[in-house]
């Protein structure tokens, strides 16, 4: 299946950045926002919010937003992988990800989803 091949691909070279695998790391022990992982990543916030764009888009990383007392509201990112094995068998290269979805995070995702954005 082409759409699936070129999905694979685009996940094999998104694993292979530095930045992405550490943004996986640190949202893996705990979920952080963009400013908190500025120090870990060695990279600008900018290429930070494009590479947290790109593991949402995959489903790698899982956004929440946290409302403060006063009014104020900030996004976390945890990740969302759990394994991720590639095989290649008679030529064909297949990746199978495994996400940490459950059935409360996937309707917590659609609820977020619904709720509106003020950036």
């Amino acid at each position: 299946m082409a759409g699936t091949e070129g999905a694979n691909d685009r996940i094999l070279d998104l694993l292979s950045d530095d930045v992405v695998k550490r943004i996986l790391i640190v949202a893996d022990r705990e979920p952080m926002s963009a400013q908190s992982m500025e120090p870990h990543c060695d990279a600008s916030l900018a290429t930070i919010y494009r590479r947290i764009e790109d593991l949402l888009e995959f489903g790698l990383l899982r956004e929440r937003t946290e409302l403060q007392s006063d009014g104020n509201h900030y996004r976390r990112f945890e990740s969302n992988l759990d394994r991720l094995s590639v095989s290649l068998d008679d030529g064909d290269l297949a990746i199978d990800v495994d996400r940490r979805d459950d059935a409360p995070d996937r309707l917590r995702t659609m609820w977020d989803a619904m709720q509106p954005r003020w950036d």
